[in-house]
């Protein structure tokens, strides 16, 4: 059961990331009304809209992402340490 666990939280973790760099190159490069940016959007903003509410506004720069990757990065480094 531990075992399932730690694959849970690391295939979740694995997926975010992948989804939180496609977000980011895409933001750089895709309209914002393609279909599959606002599906990813969509997906990844519901993670970042509480980080964002609680950093202070950094003006056109959004360090949102990077901190969703440092909180993914401890999650996975914390579940596999305790299991």
């Amino acid at each position: 059961m531990n075992r399932f666990f730690v694959i849970l939280v690391s295939t979740f973790v694995s997926i975010m990331q992948a989804l939180l760099l496609v977000y980011i190159v895409m933001s750089w490069f895709v309209p914002p009304y393609n279909r599959f940016r606002m599906f990813v959007d969509d997906i990844v903003n519901r993670f970042l809209d509480p980080i964002r509410r609680i950093m202070p506004n950094t003006g056109m720069i959004d360090f949102s992402p990077f901190i969703l990757m440092l909180l993914l990065q401890f999650l996975d480094s914390a579940v596999k340490s305790v299991f």
